[in-house]
């Protein structure tokens, strides 16, 4: 089948109209309409639906489309690799990153993107760690981050930075800045997210190693309510710097080193060994680990070594 039908069928959905689409094409119309039964004939079954307004796609037309998308993206971006051209990228990323670190790194990565790879549509979702990896895994993304946990045969990773964990406490006269024992701060009535979260995995995991009892008076997933639980006094949390460093320069919360054994965790990128990895997300995994490297050299993603 020529792509160029696939081509034109997009288009001829996208504008409800033969007559609309063969304009924008610059082909005659009845040729246009010839192409649609062509189609019609391979797949067995009517694509459009005609009417005095034009055309709308069948069930089984607005699947084709989906499916047309994805194979002429795909093409582009094939020809941009058989090309070669080591200075331009083009087409679709899809990224998946963790909340925390999309708040650090998904706008400015989106800005450094427009200006180094224009002909790049990077697009980003958020999600817990493990839903990243399922993501990749059922291949909805071409590229995750997450924090270092549970492994896959199907996925490949490669550690970007260590991130250390603070004891985050109301700004009160009892409350300050000093470092406290991993012992002492797992001891504390402690906000944390459920039992999916990585964090929660990652601190229930050094609480069992140390044999402390976890006292989790709260358990909450979304990190402004978490924060706001714990300006009221309700609880400490545990978390990376960066998530709550606007709240400590505003004098709203505290940010206590965890020392004697510190609490860290590694954040990975992702990528697929189900599937080939193609060029685009290859040469964007360079790109964006250097911009991470940019930011944690620079001290906008605070509390994190390389």
């Amino acid at each position: 089948m020529e792509f160029r039908l696939l081509r034109n069928f997009s288009v001829i959905v996208e504008l409800s109209s033969i007559t609309a689409a063969a304009e924008r094409l610059g082909i005659a119309q009845p040729a246009l309409s010839r192409q649609v039964k062509i189609l019609e004939q391979n797949f067995g079954v009517p694509l459009l639906h005609r009417h005095g307004r034009g055309v709308t796609p069948t069930e089984e037309g607005s699947r084709l489309v989906s499916r047309a998308k994805l194979i002429l993206e795909d093409m582009k971006n094939l020809q941009t690799e058989v090309k070669g051209d080591p200075k331009s990228l083009y087409g679709t990323l899809t990224l998946g990153l963790p909340p925390t670190v999309a708040d650090v790194l998904a706008t400015h990565l989106i800005i450094r993107t427009m200006e180094k790879f224009p002909d790049v549509n990077l697009r980003i979702v958020s999600g817990f760690s493990g839903h990243v990896q399922d993501w990749l895994t059922r291949d909805k993304i071409d590229l995750g981050v997450a924090y270092e946990g549970q492994k896959s045969k199907f996925i490949k990773s490669r550690p970007i930075l260590l991130e250390n964990l603070f004891l985050i406490q109301p700004a009160q006269p009892n409350c300050d800045d000093t470092p406290i024992t991993a012992q002492d701060a797992l001891r504390q009535p402690l906000i944390l997210p459920n039992s999916e979260h990585g964090l929660r995995s990652r601190v229930e995991h050094i609480a069992q190693t140390a044999k402390i009892d976890l006292n989790v008076v709260l358990e909450v997933d979304i990190l402004p309510t978490m924060l706001s639980c714990v300006e009221r006094g309700l609880g400490s949390t545990i978390l990376p710097l960066v998530s709550v460093i606007h709240h400590i320069r505003s004098g709203q919360l505290v940010a206590r080193p965890i020392v004697q054994r510190p609490i860290d965790r590694t954040l990975v990128l992702m990528t697929p060994l189900n599937r080939p990895i193609s060029r685009l997300p290859e040469k964007f995994s360079e790109f964006m680990i250097s911009e991470v490297h940019h930011l944690v050299s620079s001290g906008e993603w605070s509390g994190t070594t390389l």
